[in-house]
């Protein structure tokens, strides 16, 4: 039987949370690459030009993450500067460019720290990347040796980046929970897994007490508690859950409802993920008749405007026009691992259920 190894990151939120980033980086050397979004650069960059000021941590450069998680731009990061240039990579930004520079520094074998500058996913935390073709399609899960180190989580920053981006985080973060529950129904589960899935209840509980008011403050760019309780469960909670549960717990209909939808062209490039994956959860809850659930969630889904409908993703009601959207569904890796076999026609039904209720 094989040694269970779990690692944990730290994490520092507040105002200020980048003002001691040199400190903890320093442990594991001097030379730092920052990797990250070009609009996310340029907020955070003076921030951490103040803390740099008078440290020994040196910045080797600041680096484009290349505008999608793809293999490619993983591997042109990792092959810039070799491990004698830089010690640590530093991501900063959202999902797609943490887990950019998180895969480049598992090539380098280097450590890696984030600064998440949005709260939409939970890539800041996990040792995985969600991997896109160069067309923006889902391609596949690179798992990582080992998460980030430290996650430094500026609270100012995420309270005065777009609403809709702690918004969307809130659909994906309530996912973790139904999905995670869902996939490991009936299994006998060990300390870690067990542990993960009564942590996850953490991702839906404080989302339905504060995420409201939350939103009301990041419209007004306030850094509120109710927002650093959201922040913390988009990044966090959810993060830890992605790591204590086995690979196959991470994900179940919402998810691969989501990268199925990924197909239709609209979907990248006009939705969010978390707001995807939100209307995925009414999905997986219609189609495993937890009814009491559901409309709990859409009543609180229209409280805050996350999607509850087709229509409200821009995606028309038609069989045949979803038809390859519910082939890539049930075809997705985490359509592998469920309490039971999941069709096209089941899936198909529940969104037909869902339309109803609307």
């Amino acid at each position: 039987m094989k040694n269970l190894k779990v690692s944990f990151p730290n994490y520092m939120i507040g105002e200020d949370a980048l003002k001691d980033l040199d400190k903890t980086c320093l442990t594991y050397g001097k030379n730092a690459l920052i990797v990250g979004g070009k609009t996310a650069l340029r907020k955070v960059k003076p921030k951490l030009e103040k803390t740099f000021e008078k440290s020994e941590l040196k910045v080797t450069d600041y680096m484009y993450y290349g505008g999608e998680c793809t293999y490619k731009n993983i591997e042109k990061i990792a092959k810039r500067y070799s491990i004698n240039e830089i010690d640590m990579i530093i991501g900063v930004g959202g999902g797609k460019a943490l887990d950019t520079a998180k895969g480049a520094a598992d090539i380098l074998n280097i450590p890696a720290f984030t600064v998440p500058t949005i709260a939409a996913t939970c890539a800041a935390t996990t040792s995985l990347s969600v991997v896109y073709t160069e067309k923006g399609d889902f391609h596949s899960f690179k798992f990582l040796n080992k998460p980030p180190i430290c996650i430094f989580i500026d609270s100012e920053i995420i309270s005065k980046a777009p609403k809709k981006y702690l918004w969307a985080g809130i659909g994906d973060t309530m996912a973790k929970h139904y999905e995670s529950t869902f996939a490991s129904r009936g299994d006998k589960l060990d300390h870690s897994c067990g542990m993960g899935i009564e942590i996850s209840s953490m991702c839906v509980k404080p989302m339905l007490e504060y995420g409201h008011k939350a939103l009301l403050d990041c419209k007004e760019d306030k850094s509120t508690f109710e927002i650093k309780q959201v922040i913390l469960n988009n990044i966090i909670s959810t993060g830890l859950v992605s790591m204590l549960v086995k690979e196959e717990y991470n994900g179940a209909i919402a998810h691969s409802l989501f990268y199925g939808l990924t197909i239709l062209e609209h979907i990248e490039n006009n939705h969010l993920h978390g707001e995807v994956v939100a209307y995925g959860v009414l999905v997986q809850l219609a189609m495993d008749d937890q009814r009491e659930e559901l409309h709990k969630l859409i009543k609180f889904y229209k409280g805050i405007n996350l999607p509850t409908s087709l229509q409200d993703i821009g995606v028309k009601k038609n069989r045949e026009y979803l038809e390859e959207v519910l082939e890539a569904t049930v075809k997705g890796p985490d359509m592998k691992y469920l309490p039971y076999k999941v069709s096209k026609d089941m899936i198909y039904n529940a969104i037909e259920e869902v339309e109803n209720i609307n």
